[in-house]
């Protein structure tokens, strides 16, 4: 069978049985675009798909969720974040600035493995496994790595004036 034809009959069998799954983990909302986003990474992977293929589709329809939950708590975070600039400029400018210079100041003083440890998780949002492995190292060399990097930041962060940076995600946030 030629790979849009097996394509087309695995929709046929699967599709509503993938659609129950996404509409009980996630609602009617998102239901659709998480079938159609699971159909779409079958056929990128075609090769890969088992014969029995509603299993590996509803593994797949399990992570695009999950992949949409994160993506949606970055938004969240981002929103935040936007609203907390939006108040720090209301604050006063020379406030903001004089934070950011703190800040970009203690992380400068950082090693550059302990500023990207934090730069991954903190600004890229990636959690602490998808970080280790953009750096290249095991998560758990990668996670103590981080947990020296907050130290070492919080550190300097106290040396200087005492400047809080609460746009910085907390610990248990990069965790």
């Amino acid at each position: 069978m030629k790979d849009h034809q097996r394509l087309e009959s695995m929709y046929d069998v699967c599709a509503p049985k993938v659609y129950a799954y996404a509409l009980r983990h996630c609602g009617r909302d998102d239901a659709d675009d998480v079938v159609s986003e699971t159909f779409a990474a079958a056929w990128r992977r075609i090769e890969i798909v088992p014969p029995e293929p509603l299993p590996w589709l509803l593994v797949t329809a399990g992570n695009v969720i999950r992949n949409r939950r994160r993506a949606d708590v970055r938004r969240s975070t981002l929103a935040s974040n936007l609203a907390y600039v939006h108040q720090a400029d209301s604050a006063g400018v020379d406030e903001v600035v004089a934070e950011r210079a703190h800040l970009l100041a203690a992380l400068e003083r950082l090693s550059e493995l302990e500023r990207e440890a934090l730069l991954l998780v903190a600004w890229d949002g990636l959690d602490p496994r998808g970080a280790a492995e953009v750096a290249r190292c095991a998560p758990r060399a990668f996670r103590a790595r981080l947990s020296r990097a907050r130290a070492r930041l919080a550190a300097e962060l106290e040396s200087g004036l005492t400047v809080v940076a609460p746009h910085l995600p907390s610990k248990e946030a990069l965790s």
